[in-house]
């Protein structure tokens, strides 16, 4: 699998996943805008946005990195990769409110 194969299923498989993390933190629509991965695929940069203030989007992001360890492990399974890159979620900067 490429790399931005990868990162397109990265993308489509967290979209599906964090809805269904029972997180008040989390806002009913967040949308993950993309993924990066480093070189040695080890770690990815997710970038998502959802609607709110400076305030709810922090808590989001907070929110997914406390998460991170669990999305990792539901992802495993679906990826063809040899190992799961370990998840960093940041709040989009390009995204328009």
């Amino acid at each position: 699998m490429t790399r931005e194969q990868l990162e397109h299923s990265l993308v489509k498989y967290l979209a599906e996943l964090i809805p269904s993390l029972s997180d008040p933190r989390i806002p009913l629509i967040v949308t993950v805008e993309r993924v990066r991965l480093n070189p040695d695929l080890s770690s990815a940069r997710v970038l998502v946005s959802c609607l709110g203030d400076e305030r709810q989007r922090r808590a989001l992001q907070d929110a997914l990195n406390h998460a991170s360890g669990y999305l990792q492990r539901q992802l495993a399974p679906g990826l063809h990769a040899r190992r799961t890159p370990k998840l960093h979620f940041y709040i989009d900067p390009t995204e328009v409110v």
